[in-house]
């Protein structure tokens, strides 16, 4: 077990949870916001993985997914994501979420949305390393009925990279960053009374989920995170029009 790795996970747990919990309470107070907003927005990401994940499982399952090539892969599951999640947001706005018309709610929106995929993702990581630390001092992991391999998974994440975590609270940002982005395209919905963002938002998402994809898996993780830095740059630029085309909060 490598203490460096071990005090760079922690750090990055720290990180994933804390970044997204301080970034909402700091524009609630900045900008005057109900919590529920952004709470609102952590239950739709939630509640749109309940049928993203099963639907993602059946397409692998009729399309034979890993045996296609990568960027019918990254096409599939990015459009798969983008339906799910901007339908469920388009739908949450419609039916409950009726007050959220102004550009800063609907950015308080996204960073709940965002914000709780990077927590959710934070518990997962916490969940891992104890895992691993625990296989990592057990001399036969078959007599505790641990799969095969687990002592070599265990080997290979205590010698990570060290840049490793860094690169995973980078690239919770740049996705707390498009999801805000996101939020403010499909409230454009309801502000210019059109369909076309919604579709201009799933669009948006699938095609940021396919480069990330496919560039991770072509050039590795650190250019994925550079694809991502650039989309995230992006992704400012439509909260820079969004703002001027949305309403202000009162």
């Amino acid at each position: 077990m490598s203490i460096t790795v071990l005090v760079l996970v922690i750090i990055e747990i720290i990180l994933l949870i804390g970044i997204p919990v301080a970034a909402v309470l700091l524009l609630k107070r900045k900008w005057g916001l109900p919590l529920s907003i952004a709470i609102a927005g952590a239950v739709t990401f939630i509640g749109s993985q309940v049928l993203h994940i099963p639907a993602n499982f059946l397409l692998a399952s009729v399309f034979n997914i890993e045996a296609q090539p990568l960027i019918f892969q990254a096409v599939v599951l990015g459009l798969s994501a983008g339906i799910f999640e901007e339908v469920a947001r388009y739908i949450v706005y419609r039916f409950w979420q009726k007050e959220v018309r102004s550009w800063q709610k609907a950015a308080f929106f996204g960073l709940g949305h965002g914000g709780v995929e990077a927590v959710l993702i934070g518990l997962i990581v916490a969940l891992t390393l104890v895992n691993m630390g625990v296989i990592a001092n057990v001399e036969d992991p078959a007599a505790l009925g641990l799969p095969e391999g687990a002592l070599a998974q265990a080997q290979e994440f205590w010698s990570m990279p060290l840049y490793t975590p860094a690169l995973a609270v980078f690239e919770r940002i740049m996705a707390i960053i498009l999801h805000i982005s996101l939020a403010t395209m499909v409230a454009l919905c309801f502000s210019k009374h059109t369909i076309w963002p919604l579709f201009a938002a799933i669009v948006w998402h699938a095609f940021a989920n396919a480069v990330a994809v496919t560039v991770a898996q072509t050039w590795g993780n650190v250019a994925s995170e550079g694809a991502l830095a650039v989309i995230a740059l992006l992704s400012v630029g439509i909260l820079w029009l969004t703002r001027k085309a949305l309403p202000e909060a009162e």
